[in-house]
This record gives structure tokens, C-alpha cells and sequence, in this order.
């Protein structure tokens, strides 16, 4: 069973989903292109529970955007962060904390680094910046090929370490393993509140429409489900991704096409 969460239950939109410069591929400083903020009307009108919110489309503080967010009926749920655990000095990742606090978010997404001597530090390090956070949910990514938590046993070491499961919580992927879920759900058990919906093809860096792989998604939803998770989903990715309609209206386009297929499968006993 997951820790019982705020977000249990709710769809939420990545909004990396509707950002042409995701990965750097723009422009190399990962600037954003797309303003979230000119888009929340037409955001507004799926069928959404909030967003989870990329670090670098949280507008300034005392910008109009930040006021369209306020009053926005799509609230900002997750903060989704790349901040780093491989530096010693906590100051950016207490900015993340207060940038999180900021924007009302209920928890935020995160990775430690890839440096297996680092574990130490890196459990250390999170165990502060939870306390930063003070009672915001630290939810890992435990992404694979970038950080030491993809594996499960590592991942358990150090979320262990930096706190109890109200406060430190991880995620898993829609496009894992059966046994890679097995393996995560085993060492993290309730830790795990949050799901991404990836299908994402690192082969040709392409990403199907929902449609294109209900069966797979229905079965990884049934997967998850059967080890009594009840948290979060997020559409993290949607088909047109690095092609030539990248950009934020047929993005969402297919969006409005993907959120009536996510939450058919989530709604169905």
C-alpha cells in the first residue's frame, strides 16, 4: 500500500510534456520556449488534478505569470526539479525548497547523482534538504542511467537514510519492467506514491500516442495497482516530441488526446 498522500488519486500534467526545449535540444541552457502561463485557460479545460510543474516554467515571483498560476483552476501539485546532490553546498537546493513552498507545491520530484562513492553524502544531503523542505514530500525519480537509486537496493539505502515515508517518497515508470517494478516495489514498498506515464523509445526518441499503447499501459496500470499502490499519475510525455510539431498548441492537442485513455484505464475496476 502507498503512503497516503495529498495528490492520491490525481491526474496530473507534466508540463515537460509541452516543452520543445525539454532536454537542451533548443537551446543548450534547457531555457524554456513555451510560457505555461499563456496556455492554463486552454489547460483548464482538461480533465486534469494539477500539474507538475518543471522548475524552469516557475515564472518570478511577483511576474503576471505567477499571478495567472495563482488563479489558475489547474493548480501546481509537484515541482519537478533536476536541482543537484553532487554539490556540497546546500544553497540551490534550499532555493528549490523555498521556490517550492512558493508555488504551493505539495511535493517535488528530484535525483541523486551517479557518483557510487557519493551515496553517504548523497543520503546526508537529502536528509537536510527534506529538512529545508520542512514537510514538502521529496519524491525520487530513481531514474535509470543517470543515478545510483535506479537500482531499488540503493534507492531503499538511501531514502532510508534521509527519512521516514511522509516526508521521502519515490516514483516509478509506466515503461518499467514487470520485474523491474517487482524490484522497486519490493525495496521501496510505500515509499512509492507517484507514477510517470512514459512510453518514450530511447531507440528512436519518439513517444506513441496513449491510444498506440493502451494494451501495455492498461497492463503496467493493473501491474502497479496489484501492489496496493493509490498515489499519483503524471503524463509525463506525449507523442509529437522532437518532430516537427513540437510546440506547445499540438502538444496539447494530444494531451486532450491521451487524458480521456489515461483515466479510462485508472477509473476501470
Amino acid at each position: 500500500m502507498s503512503h497516503p498522500t495529498p495528490l492520491d488519486g490525481y491526474v496530473l500534467l507534466g508540463t515537460v510534456a509541452i516543452e520543445p526545449n525539454r532536454w537542451g535540444t533548443v537551446r543548450p541552457d534547457r531555457a524554456p520556449s513555451t510560457r505555461v502561463a499563456e496556455w492554463l485557460d486552454q489547460i483548464d479545460q482538461l480533465p486534469l488534478d494539477g500539474l507538475e510543474l518543471w522548475e524552469n516554467h516557475l515564472p518570478a515571483a511577483e511576474s503576471p505569470d505567477a499571478a495567472a498560476f495563482a488563479t489558475s483552476a489547474t493548480p501546481i501539485r509537484i515541482l519537478n526539479s533536476y536541482v543537484s546532490f553532487d554539490a556540497a553546498d546546500p544553497a540551490e537546493r534550499r532555493a528549490v525548497a523555498d521556490a517550492a513552498r512558493r508555488c504551493g507545491a505539495s511535493a517535488v520530484k528530484f535525483n541523486v547523482g551517479s557518483d557510487p562513492s557519493a551515496i553517504d553524502a548523497y543520503t546526508n544531503r537529502l536528509g537536510a534538504w527534506v529538512e529545508d523542505l520542512d514537510g514538502i514530500a521529496a519524491v525520487c525519480e530513481c531514474h535509470q542511467g543517470i543515478s545510483v537509486a535506479e537500482d531499488p537496493t540503493v534507492a531503499s539505502r538511501i531514502l532510508d537514510g534521509a527519512g521516514s515515508s511522509h516526508l521521502v517518497q519515490a516514483l516509478v515508470h509506466t515503461h518499467d519492467s514487470p520485474d523491474l517494478l517487482a524490484a522497486k516495489f519490493d525495496a521501496l514498498g510505500e515509499r512509492i506514491t507517484h507514477v510517470h506515464v512514459n512510453h518514450l523509445d530511447l531507440s528512436t526518441m519518439s513517444h506513441p500516442t496513449l491510444d498506440q499503447v493502451h494494451d501495455e499501459l492498461g497492463r503496467a496500470v493493473d501491474t502497479i495497482r496489484r501492489y496496493g499502490f493509490t498515489g499519483s499519475w503524471t503524463l509525463e510525455f506525449v507523442a509529437g516530441l522532437l518532430t516537427s510539431v513540437d510546440h506547445a498548441a499540438a502538444l496539447l492537442d494530444q494531451v486532450a488526446a491521451d487524458l480521456p485513455i489515461l483515466r479510462d484505464l485508472l477509473e476501470r475496476k
